[in-house]
This record gives structure tokens, sequence and C-alpha cells, in this order.
């Protein structure tokens, strides 16, 4: 009889530390995309106030970027992308394996945004870049 009440009370112990639930031991981040309306179409690259004359057509396939220019082709890597608010995103963008820098995806409409690097040459503060001098324009 005593037995039978020890491991009753055994039992209950070990089923009340058990969680009802189970939770993995490894982080579960959800991974940040670009919205949509920017995934699921064709854009163009132009030119802003610094370089001279791109035209590149450009498609996002979740977090990377295929470029397509008269020289071939170039695939971008976005990483550590993280949504500020709904215009604003933020992350690092990777050109090469060793190349990359962060930028801001500053979302104009659905048809524009830009691409800005957080430091800029001959600007001062962080993200100061604008249409008319180092941001990357793009446009349906």
């Amino acid at each position: 009889m005593l037995r039978k009440k020890l491991l009753s009370i055994i039992i209950l112990v070990m089923a009340a530390s058990i969680p009802l639930t189970s939770t993995s031991t490894t982080a579960n981040a959800k991974t940040t995309y670009l919205p949509q309306y920017i995934r699921h179409h064709t854009w163009y690259r132009l030119t802003s106030g610094t370089e001279g004359g791109f035209h590149d057509r450009t498609t996002f396939k979740g977090n990377n970027v295929h470029i397509h220019t008269d020289f071939g082709k170039q695939v971008w890597k976005i990483t550590n992308l993280k949504r500020h608010n709904s215009k604003t995103y933020y992350g690092r963008l990777h050109y090469s394996k060793k190349y990359s820098q962060p930028v801001k995806f500053k979302i104009i409409n659905k048809k524009h945004f830009d691409i800005i690097q957080k430091h800029m040459w001959n600007l001062k503060g962080t993200y100061t870049g604008n249409e008319q001098f180092g941001a990357q324009i793009f446009k349906r």
C-alpha cells in the first residue's frame, strides 16, 4: 500500500514537471523577406546622381537579388533583413563572397523603391543618401 502511494506521488511530480507543449532547443527565428509586391515583379535599376546610366533588369527571389546586365548575371544576397516599418527595411547586402555592406530599403510606393548604403562617402551620418546622391533606384 505504501509502495503504491509513493509510486503515484512520484508519477504526479514527474507529470507536473513535464511541460504540456514541447519546445525545441534551437532558435526558430522567422526569416524576414521584402514585401510580395517587390519579390513578384521585374524591376529596373536606374541611375542615381553618382552613377551614369544603369538600366539593369532585376528580380527578387526570396532574399536573393538576380541582376541581368549587358555583361552577364549577378546574384546579390540579402541577410539580417529586419522590418523597421511598412516602408523601411534594414539588412546587409552581399555583392560577392568578400564584399558586403549594410543597406536600407526605402519603399516609396509599389512601383518604386531605393537601396541606400549605410556609409556614403562625402556624406555625414548613416543612411543619408537620396535619389540625387548615393541611392540605387529601382522602378517597375
